[in-house]
């Protein structure tokens, strides 16, 4: 059974290990057992298929309210957004127009197939955004939606999704739930997508028990701070990322992952190009 102490585990190994006077001893650092242990991993994953989902419900946008202006005046009495057209931010208008347009044609789209299961809905959005899909027992790669409206009319038995591929596509983290639920994937690429992050990473941690291969690669958003939630993932064994500002904390974190989980092998790739830091 998992416990809180592991979600500070990290940062206590970082504050520790890792100082200009005490440098990183890997044999000192204790090995957690909760890998090794099976019957801890099956409590974890059967707990995850327990929970109730209704692939019709979508989560709640609560910063997208839109709040009217007192009776009697025609102004609201709050400070404007940066993309209101009022602001004479006809950039920042007009982006967000768009941003709009593109999230309602997502979200129309993916739920005309709500109806075939999580399964063949994650598939039928990421194909239809120019990505590929595996399903299991298939060995070829499928990136066209007729193909999988053929594969539906010879079988009718149901398909489980092993393998994703979502390479570039800058995905909303309002939308990150239509690939969700999908709890037998062993494989999933998110490599050069703009719009991961460590808050998309804190999410996708406890998504995908049974995920053993991640690549976040190229994407420039992910931080050492995204990456120490990938502990919870208990099957990972591959995990491709890039260390784009050349921080010691970033590689640092992948080193304590994998001694975390013994199993797991980080790919630390090296930019193309060189990234100044922000701080």
């Amino acid at each position: 059974m998992l416990y809180h102490r592991y979600s500070r585990m990290l940062f206590k190994q970082i504050s520790d290990y890792k100082t200009v006077y005490n440098p990183l001893n890997v044999n000192e650092i204790i090995r957690y057992k909760f890998y090794d242990n099976y019957e801890a991993i099956t409590y974890f994953i059967k707990y995850l298929r327990k929970r109730e989902f209704n692939t019709r419900l979508e989560p709640k946008s609560y910063y997208k309210v839109k709040r009217k202006a007192p009776r009697g005046t025609l102004i609201r009495n709050e400070a404007p957004n940066t993309y209101d057209f009022f602001t004479f931010r006809f950039h920042e208008w007009w982006k967000r127009k768009k941003d709009n347009f593109y999230e309602y044609v997502e979200n129309d789209k993916y739920q005309k197939y709500v109806k075939y299961g999580p399964n063949l809905a994650a598939a039928l959005f990421v194909v239809q955004m120019n990505g590929k899909v595996r399903f299991k027992n298939h060995d070829e790669w499928i990136n066209k939606k007729n193909e999988i409206f053929e594969l539906l009319e010879k079988n009718n038995t149901n398909y489980v999704l092993e393998e994703l591929d979502l390479n570039g596509y800058p995905i909303r983290y309002e939308h990150f739930h239509f690939i969700f639920n999908l709890y037998y994937l062993k494989s999933l690429s998110l490599r050069g997508c703009e719009s991961i992050n460590d808050w998309y990473l804190d999410k996708l941690s406890a998504e995908y028990p049974m995920l053993e291969k991640l690549d976040i690669s190229e994407c420039k958003n992910v931080t050492e701070r995204g990456i120490e939630a990938l502990y919870r993932m208990p099957n990972l064994k591959i995990l491709i990322v890039t260390n784009f500002y050349g921080s010691a904390a970033f590689d640092l974190t992948c080193f304590m992952l994998e001694d975390v989980n013994p199993y797991l092998t980080c790919q630390i790739q090296q930019p193309k190009y060189k990234y100044l830091s922000n701080t």
